[in-house]
């Protein structure tokens, strides 16, 4: 058996550090990984432009409302305005 063979048949095996490391280099050992890179990106555009496109709106100008309870301080002051 000649030296070549015997290197093919060691790199399709899983590498010393396991299944996971295997699994994260297969798209660059595929050539792929400009792809991947795209799809990610997609899918993370899509995710951002769905919560944008169905948040509610925000009024420009007005804060936040506060609740006030009637036995604050606030709350009396208010009604006796």
């Amino acid at each position: 058996m000649s030296r070549r063979v015997n290197r093919r048949r060691q790199s399709a095996r899983p590498p010393y550090g396991g299944l996971l490391p295997w699994l994260l280099s297969l798209p660059a050992r595929l050539r792929v990984r400009g792809l991947l890179i795209l799809a990610v990106m997609l899918v993370a555009m899509g995710a951002y432009g769905r919560a944008m496109v169905t948040a509610p709106p925000m009024p420009p100008g007005k804060a936040p409302a506060v609740e006030q309870t009637a036995g604050t301080p606030a709350a009396r002051t208010a009604a006796a305005h």
